[in-house]
């Protein structure tokens, strides 16, 4: 570290950002130069994977370094217990100023408690008159010019420099913008400057940006109910926007930190949580499966020092790895919390060493999804949904474990996309992972705390579509002696 003091550490989370249409992954358009910038000057890791497919479990993961068995948050319990520390927690203890800017109200401090430990937190409200990410029942999209919120975002993180910041401390600072999140549709010149050519503003507007539509198979104004090529095309543009707007405001940020001689002192983390699907019949968002398009997810960081520059690392890397990476950073040895830690020190992936042989990820049994889908249609079938997922995944191939019994296995390798399920053909390969894939959870602590949906403000959950689940079974109140 530089001069042996603690570094800064900056975890800057892109929403909903997948490494489909970034520069730093490949991606033909310039999406993201100033990333790209952080890029050059840091590692780019090509095989980062979150441990669940959506907001509450990959955060979770983040901030407890555990997977999502191991600490019980996801689509049925939507909460992070109070019997583990989180990362804020100990990086307070030793010594850090902790502050927190989401826009996710998911990534919360409130029951959900995703944002455990952070001594200051915000959570930055949507601008007047943008459309909220919510459930079915919302209108879909609404004209405006102003960004998701991380314009404002980026203000209030300067404003707490100027007037908060304690120079005596070090400080960890998480941020959670949501641009590239549905609903999409980024103000201009970044619209209009990636919106597949040919396409006017009226059509892009009429583009369906409704999961359940989708899921659901009743897109209007499509003979089968789902959305077709070009749908998906015009989709993909105006993500392209969104990543390409909050791209430019996490530059105007980076750029204020190295005018104030912050940046070359600060751990600079940039991640997602996960991505989307968007060109799959019957799937849209993210969650009811376990596709690369939702789990592999960007992760560049920059500290120069100690940090490789120009450096890209093939190796398998998990977003709850970072929690461990900042014990042996900063020489933190407390027994209770690395007792803990079920990820791995990334430390060693700088000096070009593997630190694990395959990653993990997981997915509830979907009751938030269920109950939602009940809004729109309380006679939906939600059965062929009802079921948990597990997948296992090296650098060569995947196998995906369906509670149904339908699994899947693919080789990465000569099928990137996901497309052609090898199960019949490479039965003894799935086996082995299965059984790989479970002695790995049986060496693990897992907490099942039961099935628990978060009720708040504008995601009101309805209780009569619970009841229901409870009287096949479905939903589970654990009730304990007293």
């Amino acid at each position: 570290m530089k001069g042996g003091g603690k570094p800064n550490i900056l975890i800057f989370l892109m929403d909903t950002q997948p490494v489909r249409n970034m520069t730093p992954y490949g991606f033909e358009k310039n999406t993201t130069p100033n990333i790209q910038k952080i890029a050059e000057e840091g590692v780019v890791y090509e095989n980062h994977f979150v441990t669940g497919s959506w907001t509450v479990p990959s955060h979770a993961s983040l901030f407890t370094g555990k997977y999502q068995s191991g600490h019980g948050a996801g689509v049925s319990y939507e909460f992070l217990s109070r019997d583990m520390p989180t990362m804020a927690e100990v990086l307070r203890k030793a010594g850090y100023q902790t502050v927190a800017f989401s826009n996710n109200s998911w990534v919360n401090q409130d029951e959900t408690d995703i944002c455990r430990g952070f001594e200051e937190f915000t959570l930055v409200r949507k601008p007047r008159g943008q459309t909220v990410n919510v459930g079915p029942e919302d209108k879909l999209l609404l004209r405006t010019e102003e960004d998701s919120g991380s314009a404002y975002t980026v203000r209030l993180v300067q404003d707490w420099f100027e007037k908060r910041y304690d120079k005596d401390k070090p400080f960890f600072m998480f941020i959670n913008c949501v641009e590239p999140h549905l609903r999409v549709w980024a103000p201009q010149p970044f619209r209009g400057k990636f919106l597949l050519e040919g396409v006017s503003e009226e059509e892009a507007l009429s583009v369906n940006q409704d999961v359940f539509a989708e899921r659901m198979g009743f897109v209007p104004n499509r003979p089968d109910g789902h959305m077709n090529e070009r749908d998906w095309e015009i989709l993909k543009s105006l993500y392209d926007g969104e990543t390409a707007c909050l791209d430019h405001r996490m530059g105007l940020l980076f750029d204020y930190m190295e005018a104030n001689d912050l940046l070359d002192d600060t751990l600079l983390i940039i991640t997602s949580d996960h991505g989307d699907l968007l060109d799959r019949k019957g799937y849209m968002g993210h969650h009811l499966a376990l596709y690369d398009d939702l789990i592999h997810t960007p992760l560049i960081v920059r500290y120069p020092g100690v940090v490789p520059e120009g450096k890209r690392i093939k190796h398998l890397v998990q977003i709850c790895d970072w929690f461990p990476t900042l014990l042996d950073l900063l020489g933190i040895d407390d027994k209770m919390v690395r007792k803990e830690m079920q990820g791995v020190s990334l430390i060693p992936t700088w000096d070009d060493e593997p630190v694990r042989d395959f990653i993990i990820a997981e997915y509830q049994k979907p009751l938030q999804t269920i109950e939602r889908a009940l809004r729109r249609d309380p006679n939906f079938d939600y059965r062929p949904w009802l079921r948990r997922i597990k997948t296992i995944r090296t650098l060569e191939w995947k196998y995906i474990w369906y509670s149904d019994g339908n699994d899947e296995i693919f080789n990465i390798k000569s099928d990137p996309g996901e497309r052609i399920n090898l199960i019949e053909e490479e039965k003894a390969r799935a086996k082995d992972m299965r059984k790989q894939l479970e002695n790995f959870l049986l060496s693990i602590e897992r907490r099942d705390y039961g099935d628990k949906m978060r009720n708040h403000s504008f995601r009101m959950v309805r209780w009569d579509n619970i009841n229901r689940l409870k009287a096949w079974g479905i939903y589970r109140e654990l009730r304990f002696p007293t």
